[in-house]
């Protein structure tokens, strides 16, 4: 029976896959798939949630509705009492100033109304109420917010007032002449709930005394309850995964044992780089006992501390010791909680039990702050002051992988020193344990892929559900491959701060490679890909030859005097990357040969191997490392190729492994070699230029079929055949004709795009408008402290006093309001804006004029629509003679009231048309331009302009390219809807 081979590259917006039989010498099919990527991007590229700003923007809307709602619930609960007027035109006489009703209602009567009144305003601004877990999250910001609590309540002591709407009262008095200053003292506070509570308090008991039948104590207690409740925080204990060990939730970071856990973990994954010798060990077990000790008493230790704790010299380094990491964590939670500001000594007096029930508490969000205290003061012995600190306490957040009950049952495998788990049959903590790995443990064969795992990586949950729907497709189709062998993106694999950190090192070496690219113009010669490597170590090496120590120009480097030396021969390692090359003279890279620096200097030269050692002390850890290298394994390198051991490499064989099919993870470190030694790169390439073509996405299919055909046998043929040819790699194709069959293949293909026909995302612009008197003239509110409110925005100010306002102090800092679209520097508003009342002038009014703003909320509101959810074409006489547009909105609101999404009645103004098709973003077309059919995809389109554009389907970039991205007018669109499924096969559409 032969066996088929699916290959898949998996990136983070798309999957490139083909499948293949190599004994029969077929590639059966290929094919691409294009789908959103799992977050959103900002304008420099960094990941953005989805759900996050959408999540945010319901949270106010929640909280600007909760506080509506108790304001109506304590205004129709003082009505029902008699203490507000039943008419609202009886409320007039009631505006009069609430500070000065708060300041006299606690020594005199006041009319039951003006009580009325005086609650009302209590309920206007509440104060700050602690949160513990918010107060965790914005530790600084909170911070400062209670220094400035703390200040107002001395001030209020000081000046001898009783409550914060008595101090407020004496502030508007001090000099009733300057209003705007008092104004602003008034509204410049932050203030507790407590001042509110007790105020309320006091008032009401200095009012009971002359209404006891009104003011009894029950009303009280529901006027209270009405002012201040305050919901819980809500946080659903389910969203804590499940330890894949034991069927337990999984055990909290901030835990004492999960914290010996993970230390002990570290300090056995350590291991030592003698950078003179080439040693790499790990550490015997008095050396960790001895880190471990430093660790348990401190938050971090860093490795210059913990290479003299251990007696070691600067020429030995550890493996975590690269990239930005430099030291280690230690038992944070022990650590914190000794320090003065909370227990100090006192925490190592209490017990194992009583400090992990101290912990539990702090971390258990359920536990109320009142609960906390009194069981700090009563059960633990702490005075208020410690208890009252133990409540801001920031501890470790997030969660461990495992539960508590299966670190209980690793953690003395771990002080032995060994590690968690190994690849080998060697004993591990696991198997101590009596824990199965991963790929151990046994698997209910499926005939397709199930639902897939719930993982926390938004870019990897996204790609795995599309991977789940091609991979399905496929096996309905070709049925189950015998092998499958995936290789993932690196941004898939890596986690979101390592992705963040990439991002940056790329910015920055496109910056590097950008001043590459000018020097090397200086030179006349051409800025290669090749050029700017050989610049871009040059720099690194400090403009040396790290063999020999004599300098190197720009010219000697770019004429021919200079080679490029793989330090770990790629015949030897199939390692090509620049982490492994080097610049050097000719003769040097002659000298070494096929060898390791180790093999070819440490016996015979050890003098010149201590200089090179010395050289490269400034290059990065992973290069050293290559330096000092003793043996070198063809077969090391190629096994590390084809297991990719990687957190999320593990998690996708362990669910496609259901499958039954023998699963490959490679890291793909070769598949550019095969790439090019086939000739593959030429396939999409116009120019016939021998490297890969991004700007088309049928490269990801070229790179399936790479994947699909790497093989032991065939990574030791590449090295072996790259030695026999001095680096000239002369390499057979798989199989006769394979160039020529995959190049039909590939040419073949059609890009299947996902068709966002969801009503999601934002249904329209943040911005509300009001409607003027005037027909298509709209206002908005605009803070003039924006940093996008500019100087063009002046002229638009609808009221002439404030826009007079605004330009005075414009022009008092020397800009032309009306003139350019520059922005207003922040020093402008520093000095606050008032009215001649002394009304603080925050936001102004401006005039927007679109024919595009549509009502909601019954005509109240207006918006400008958002996304367009799909556009229907209407046809008379043979020819296309209107397009409709469906915002995102309109969409919605038709699917709330039950009618069709797509209407294909005919417009009013071509009653006498017919509908022709509908078409939402990323749907498929066959479309003629120039006389030529092909393939496009619908990208978007302009209401007002009556403009659609279409992107050429295997197009990858966004740059507006005539010849891919066309832009029609219903009157020249000459097209028809096709369907293309996830595997590319093209069939018509019914609309």
């Amino acid at each position: 029976m032969t066996k088929t081979t699916l290959g898949i590259d998996l990136g983070t917006n798309s999957i490139g896959w083909a499948l293949l039989n190599e004994k029969k010498e077929q590639i059966i099919a290929t094919g691409v798939r294009i789908f959103p990527e799992g977050v959103d991007r900002d304008q420099k590229g960094g990941e953005i949630s989805k759900n996050q700003t959408r999540r945010e923007k319901r949270g106010q809307r929640r909280q600007t509705a909760r506080r509506r709602s108790r304001k109506h619930r304590l205004l129709k609960q003082l009505i029902e009492v008699g203490l507000l007027p039943q008419q609202q035109d009886d409320f007039y006489p009631l505006l009069t100033n609430p500070y000065e009703l708060r300041k006299r209602g606690l020594d005199e009567q006041l009319s039951l109304h003006q009580f009325g009144r005086v609650l009302l305003h209590l309920n206007q601004r509440r104060g700050f109420k602690s949160n513990r877990k918010s107060d965790k999250q914005n530790q600084k910001e909170t911070s400062d917010m209670l220094k400035e609590i703390s200040q107002l309540e001395s001030d209020i002591h000081e000046n001898g007032c009783r409550t914060l709407g008595e101090y407020f009262y004496k502030i508007q008095n001090t000099d009733s002449n300057d209003k705007k200053q008092n104004h602003i003292r008034l509204r410049s506070h932050h203030t507790h709930r407590e001042m509110y509570e007790k105020e309320l308090e006091l008032l009401w008991q200095a009012q009971q005394k002359f209404y006891p039948e009104v003011l009894i104590d029950d009303l009280y207690d529901d006027v209270r309850q009405t002012m201040f409740f305050q919901r819980d925080m809500y946080w659903d204990p389910k969203t804590i995964g499940l330890c894949e060990l034991e069927n337990q939730k999984r055990c909290p970071r901030a835990d004492r044992m999960a914290q010996r856990f993970r230390l002990r973990q570290e300090i056995n994954n350590l291991r030592l780089l003698d950078e003179s010798t080439g040693e790499v060990r790990s550490l015997n077990a008095e050396e960790r006992e001895k880190v471990y000790e430093k660790l348990s008493t401190t938050r971090e230790r860093s490795f210059d501390k913990i290479r003299t704790d251990l007696g070691f010299d600067e020429h030995c380094k550890f493996n975590f010791e690269n990239g930005k990491r430099n030291k280690l964590k230690g038992l944070e939670t022990d650590a914190i909680l000794s320090g003065k500001k909370y227990l100090g000594k006192k925490w190592f007096e209490y017990s194992d039990q009583r400090k992990d029930e101290i912990v539990y508490c702090i971390i258990d969000e359920k536990l109320g702050d009142h609960d906390f205290l009194d069981k700090a003061q009563n059960e633990w012995g702490m005075d208020k002051e410690t208890a009252e600190n133990l409540l801001g306490v920031n501890l470790p957040d997030h969660y461990m992988n495992f539960s508590r009950k299966a670190i209980e049952k690793l953690l003395p495998a771990l002080e032995e020193g060994l590690p968690l788990m190994t690849d080998d049959k060697k004993e591990s903590a696991m198997s101590r344990a009596g824990y199965l790995r991963p790929d151990q443990r046994p698997n209910k064969i499926e005939d397709f892929l199930p639902k897939p795992p719930d993982l926390p990586n938004p870019i990897v949950r996204q790609a795995l559900f599309e991977f789940r729907k091609l991979l399905n497709a496929i096996i309905r189709e070709y049925g189950k491959p015998d092998k499958i062998n995936i290789e993932l993106a690196r941004d898939v694999k890596n986690p979101k701060k390592v992705r963040e950190e990439i991002s940056i090192k790329i910015w920055e070496r496109t910056q590097l490679r950008e001043t590459a690219k000018q020097e090397i113009e200086k030179l006349g010669e051409k800025p290669t890909r090749d050029n700017i490597a050989r610049y871009l170590l040059w720099e690194e090496q400090g403009r040396i030859c790290v063999y020999s120590g004599n300098n190197i120009s720009l010219a000697q480097l770019m004429k021919g005097e200079i080679d490029v030396d793989h330090i770990l021969p790629y015949s030897r390692s199939l390692d090509d990357s620049l982490q492994n090359k080097v610049v050097c003279f000719r003769k040097a890279n002659a000298d070494k040969g096929d060898q390791t620096p180790y093999e070819w200097l440490a016996e015979m030269h050890p003098t010149q191997y201590e200089e090179v050692q010395q050289r490269i002390r400034k290059l990065p850890f992973g290069k050293r490392q290559r330096f000092t290298r003793k043996n070198v394994e063809l077969d090391d390198f190629v096994n590390r190729q084809l297991t990719d051991i990687q957190y999320i490499s593990r998690e996708v064989m362990k669910y496609v492994r259901c499958l039954g099919s023998e699963i490959v993870c490679t890291k793909g470190q070769n598949t550019s070699d095969l790439r090019h030694v086939w000739g593959l790169n030429t396939v999409l390439n116009n120019e016939n230029l021998n490297i890969k073509n991004r700007e088309d996405h049928r490269h990801h299919a070229v790179d399936a079929i790479v994947v699909a055909l790497t093989d032991r046998s065939r990574l030791q043929q590449l090295a072996r055949s790259r030695k026999r040819t001095k680096g000239q790699i002369e390499f057979p194709h798989p199989w006769p004709n394979f160039r020529n069959e995959a190049e039909k293949h590939i040419n073949s293909i059609i890009v299947s795009h996902r068709v966002q026909r969801k009503i999601q995302g934002a249904l329209h612009k943040e911005t509300i408008y009001g409607a003027t008197k005037k027909s298509g003239e709209y206002v908005y509110r605009k803070l003039i402290t924006d940093s996008s409110f500019t100087l063009n925005m002046v002229n638009l100010i609808r009221d002439p006093v404030i826009k007079d306002l605004v330009i005075e102090r414009l022009k008092k800092f020397g800009y032309e309001p009306g003139r350019g679209k520059g922005t207003i520097k922040k020093e402008v508003w520093k000095e606050p804006l008032t009215m001649l009342s002394g009304t603080l002038i925050k936001k102004v009014r401006l005039i927007k004029k679109n024919k595009t703003i549509q009502p909601i909320r019954g005509g109240n509101s207006h918006v400008q629509p958002g996304n367009t959810h799909h556009i229907c074409l209407f046809k008379k006489e043979g020819k296309i003679c209107k397009m409709i547009s469906v915002p995102m909105i309109e969409a919605a609101r038709r699917v709330k009231d039950h009618e069709p999404i797509i209407q294909r009645d005919p417009p009013p103004d071509y009653p006498d048309s017919v509908f022709f098709m509908s078409l939402s973003n990323n749907e498929i077309v066959m479309l003629k331009h120039k006389g030529v059919e092909d393939i496009y995809r619908f990208d978007t389109s302009a209401s007002t302009s009556q403009q659609m554009h279409f992107i050429h389907h295997t197009y990858a970039v966004k740059e507006k390219t005539p010849a891919v991205r066309l832009s029609k007018k219903p009157s020249t669109l000459d097209a028809r809807k096709i369907t293309v499924d996830i595997l590319g096969r093209i069939r018509n559409a019914n609309d």
